[in-house]
């Protein structure tokens, strides 16, 4: 046994270790814009659109002609709609004789419904009217790759014209619990039982950050079960994580496992909680051994199993 491997390291050279060990290959898959929501994207997105289209009237109000304010406001009190001027509200088009929009606050009719005008008004030819492509044009960059979809990215995406797009898929990961004490939640738990209850945090922690989860039934501090559920774990998932039996107790295999099929081992975090974390890569892919409480392994996931999933997409690493 290297002494050298169970010195503990800080949380910074863990993960150093881990990213330098592991470099994962970044599938993509197809998704519909209504499923991309917090997805990553797998390349550069460009709009296929320009939007709008043509100009359009950026408030709610009245299309005019700017010659028509040449002198300064002119009497309105003859105007008719449709003639001298039109109805343009927000994201409206409108005829191409008119080309500045006053807004409806600036506008009012009198008694007999004449159009009347603000005194006052400031009047700039092309006021109030977006030129086209003020939105997206053809070819902008819309998301570079690697980047995390949110609503705002969708909507923009939408306005570009992509319905379907390329994203990374999902890290594939597996949670293993360990100990003889665990029982399943929804059983009273007897003297020298313990509920199984960290899977639903780490299931939930791992679908929030974008990774699909497959938590494996307990398994009893029998190393030759856990050797086994290891070895079937890392046929199928990217990253495993195994709870329980990582410190110094009778019955904690899981270290000595761990280290005899590692290529990269290290045992030990400098934190406390979470003191006893076992991090190793075994064909090349991370395996995570964080202890069996509660609190602590919330914490080996928030550095640890966060700054893999992170790494995993190539996204930055949360500061911790």
């Amino acid at each position: 046994m290297s002494e050298k491997k169970h010195l503990p390291v800080t949380r910074a050279e863990a993960l150093e270790l881990l990213f330098g060990a592991w470099n994962p290959e970044n599938e993509g898959e197809w998704v519909s814009l209504q499923d991309a929501l917090g997805r990553v994207t797998a390349k550069p997105l460009y709009s296929r659109n320009t939007m709008p289209v043509y100009r359009i009237s950026q408030v709610d109000g009245i299309a005019v002609r700017s010659d028509d304010f040449r002198d300064g406001l002119p009497d309105t009190s003859g105007w008719v709609k449709g003639v001298d001027y039109v109805q343009a509200d927000t994201g409206d088009d409108f005829p191409d004789e008119f080309d500045t929009v006053i807004p409806v606050e600036e506008i009012y009719y009198d008694s007999e419904g004449r159009l009347a005008l603000a005194k006052g008004l400031p009047f700039k030819k092309g006021d109030c009217v977006g030129a086209a492509g003020t939105a997206v044009r053809q070819g902008d960059l819309i998301v570079e790759a690697h980047v995390r979809l949110t609503p705002l990215h969708l909507t923009m995406l939408a306005l570009g014209g992509i319905y379907h797009l390329e994203v990374i898929r999902k890290p594939q990961v597996i949670y293993i619990p360990t100990g003889s004490e665990l029982i399943h939640a929804g059983i009273k738990p007897e003297r020298g039982q313990t509920i199984e209850s960290n899977s639903l945090m780490v299931s939930a922690l791992l679908r929030q950050w974008g990774a699909d989860v497959t938590c494996y039934p307990i398994i009893k501090d029998k190393p030759e079960e856990l050797a086994e559920a290891l070895d079937k774990a890392l046929k199928a998932a990217d990253l495993v994580l195994i709870n329980g039996g990582s410190s110094k107790g009778a019955e904690d295999f899981n270290t000595a496992l761990l280290e005899k099929k590692a290529g990269l081992f290290r045992h030990g975090i400098k934190a406390i909680p979470g003191r006893p974390v076992g991090i190793a890569t075994i064909s090349g892919k991370p395996v995570i051994n964080m202890p069996g409480p509660t609190f602590a392994t919330f914490l080996a996931m928030d550095w640890c199993v966060s700054g893999l999933v992170h790494h995993y997409y190539r996204l930055p690493a949360p500061q911790r």
